[in-house]
């Protein structure tokens, strides 16, 4: 897969490709995302929980899109995954695309790095940086998380409206780089 950023630091950040050493740490930053996520009622990772979501994490690890966010010691503060290919997911949230696009998938801050603004600082890396020139980040969350979809309007995301997909009903968004 070709590289998808021109640089990979921001502040005191360096983002790089997890390995397959890093899956464990992936894996406990989206279990503990879970976790708080239900502590506040809201059960979108709730499917990070659970064994089958451990093996389809570490797949992306050795595919080659999960990334790890990590500080001047070496850190994790946060994990992502980025993709210029749709995955089965993203075809049915998305429909059948052919364009420039970056997909983005399981961001998530470790807990002890939350409150930071780091989520806002790496969508703004994320499009400054990527190799994509003229092309469009597409996310999608669930639409039951008020907070999550207002975040991404206040950094600047464009509501592409809802998709069902899963069993869920997604909002989508998207922002052109």
């Amino acid at each position: 897969m070709p590289e998808l950023f021109k640089s990979y630091t921001f502040e005191d950040y360096t983002v790089r490709k997890a390995t397959p050493y890093d899956s464990d740490t992936v894996i406990r930053i989206l279990r503990d995302a879970a976790k708080w996520l239900i502590g506040k009622g809201i059960h979108q990772w709730d499917y990070y929980l659970t064994d089958e979501a451990a093996a389809e994490i570490n797949e992306a690890v050795e595919t080659g899109t999960t990334y790890l966010v990590v500080d001047q010691d070496n850190c994790a503060v946060a994990t992502f995954n980025l993709s210029a290919e749709q995955s089965e997911l993203d075809t049915s949230v998305w429909g059948d695309r052919n364009d420039k696009a970056l997909y983005l998938h399981r961001l998530a801050i470790d807990k002890n790095y939350r409150h930071q603004q780091i989520g806002k600082k790496l969508l703004e890396w994320i499009l400054a940086n990527s190799q994509l020139d003229g092309g469009v980040l597409r996310l999608d969350c669930v639409a039951d998380n008020p907070a999550l979809n207002q975040f991404y309007l206040d950094v600047g995301f464009t509501f592409s409206g809802h998709a069902r997909a899963r069993e869920i009903t997604f909002s989508k968004y998207e922002k052109a780089f």
